[in-house]
C-alpha cells in the first residue's frame, strides 16, 4: 500500500467535492448490520467521553464564550476511587464511568454493564486513554489550562471497533491535532451547574488498512485500491475542574476541511450533525440509576457530509462512520 502524505491529503481534501461519493455496485448490508452500526454509536459513548478527537486547526476563527471567573486549573485533581460519572447522548441510555484507582499518574476506570465491565486506563495529566501500540503523542488536555493556551499533537495507532457480538474489526488511524483553550463558562447540564473551561479541538485524520477480526465481516470489501478515508472533526469540551472531567462534549466530523469555521462554540451544539454527550449524574451511584434527564444531549439528526451516505458493504463506509476512541 502506498505511503500516505497527511499534509498533501489535507490540502487535496480542502478542494470542493461532492458530498455523496459514487461507489461501485456493492452489495447492501443487511438490516441486522444497519441496526448494529446504530447501536455501536451508543455503545461507544462512554469511551468518547474520555477524550477528544486528534486535531489540526485549519482556520483561526474567533470563538465567543461567556466570561466567568476562571476555575483553578494548575493541575488535574480527581475525586476518590468509587466515584461515578454518568453520561448520556439523549438516547435513553446512560453510560457509567467509575474511577477504580489512581496510581503513578494513571487513572483506571470501569465502564459497561456490571456483568461485563470494561477497563479503561487514562493518563491523568493529558486526559488521554492509553494504547500500547500508539506512535507519537496524544495530548487532549495540557495543564495548567488558561485562556488562549494552544498545543499540538500528532500520532497514529491501530483501533479496534465492534459492530456487535462476533463482529470486531480493526483499522489504522493517523491524526494531527491542535487544541486551544477558548474561555471559561458556567454551564448547566443534567447533573447540575458547573464552572467550566472550554476547550476547542479540530482534527485532520486518515483511516486506512481495515481488516476483519471475525468471520461475520468477511464480505466487507474496499471500494478503491488505497482503501482510505480522510476527514476532519471538530469538538468542544466543557471541562469542570471541580470534578476532574468534562460535563459536556459536542462532536461533529466531515469529509471537508473548512466546515464550522468562524462560528461560536454554541453553534456546534445547535448543529444537526453534532453528537452531544452530557453529564447527567455524578457521585457514588455506580449504577447511574438516579441519573437526571439530559438538557442538551442528543444523537446527530443529520448525516456527516463528505462521506458516502448509503449503507453498503465497503470498508470505507465503516471507517467513515466509526468515531475513533479519542
Amino acid at each position: 500500500m502506498a505511503k500516505i502524505d497527511l499534509d498533501k491529503t489535507v490540502a487535496d481534501a480542502a478542494q470542493p467535492r461532492a458530498c455523496d461519493v459514487k461507489l461501485r455496485d456493492h452489495k447492501p448490508i443487511n438490516d441486522v448490520q444497519v441496526q448494529l452500526m446504530l447501536r455501536t454509536l451508543s455503545f461507544r459513548l462512554g469511551r468518547l467521553t474520555l477524550g477528544a478527537a486528534a486535531l489540526a486547526v485549519l482556520c483561526n476563527g474567533q470563538w465567543a464564550v461567556a466570561a466567568t471567573p476562571a476555575p483553578a486549573t494548575s493541575a488535574r485533581s480527581l475525586p476518590p476511587a468509587g466515584t461515578t460519572w454518568c453520561y448520556s447522548a439523549g438516547n435513553d441510555q446512560v453510560s457509567r464511568l467509575t474511577l477504580k484507582q489512581v496510581q503513578d499518574g494513571i487513572a483506571s476506570y470501569e465502564t459497561g454493564s456490571a456483568g461485563a465491565p470494561v477497563k479503561i486506563d487514562e493518563q491523568v495529566g493529558t486526559y488521554t486513554t492509553l494504547n500500547s501500540g500508539r506512535q507519537g503523542q496524544r495530548k487532549l488536555l495540557a495543564f495548567p489550562l488558561s485562556r488562549g493556551k494552544t498545543w499540538s499533537d500528532a500520532f497514529d495507532e491501530d483501533l479496534t471497533s465492534e459492530l456487535g457480538p462476533g463482529m470486531a474489526w480493526q483499522y489504522h488511524y493517523k491524526a494531527r491535532a491542535s487544541t486551544e483553550v477558548i474561555g471559561t463558562e458556567k454551564r448547566k447540564v443534567g447533573a447540575g451547574t458547573y464552572d467550566t473551561i472550554v476547550v476547542m479541538r479540530t482534527t485532520s485524520w486518515i483511516k486506512s488498512k481495515p481488516r476483519a477480526l471475525d468471520a461475520k465481516l468477511s464480505s466487507q470489501e474496499c471500494d478503491k485500491p488505497e482503501c482510505t478515508v480522510t476527514g476532519s472533526s471538530r469538538e468542544v469540551l466543557w471541562y469542570a475542574p471541580a470534578i476532574g472531567r468534562a460535563v459536556l462534549r459536542a462532536y461533529t466530523q466531515s469529509g471537508f476541511f473548512d466546515f464550522m469555521s468562524d462560528r461560536p462554540s454554541d453553534a456546534l451544539l445547535e448543529n444537526a450533525s453534532t453528537l452531544v454527550v452530557e453529564l447527567v449524574g455524578y457521585g457514588n451511584d455506580a449504577t447511574c440509576a438516579a441519573a437526571h434527564a439530559p438538557l442538551l444531549a442528543r444523537l446527530p439528526s443529520a448525516p456527516w457530509f463528505g462521506f458516502p451516505m448509503r449503507p453498503n458493504n465497503t470498508w470505507e463506509f465503516l471507517m467513515a462512520r466509526d468515531i475513533a476512541r479519542e
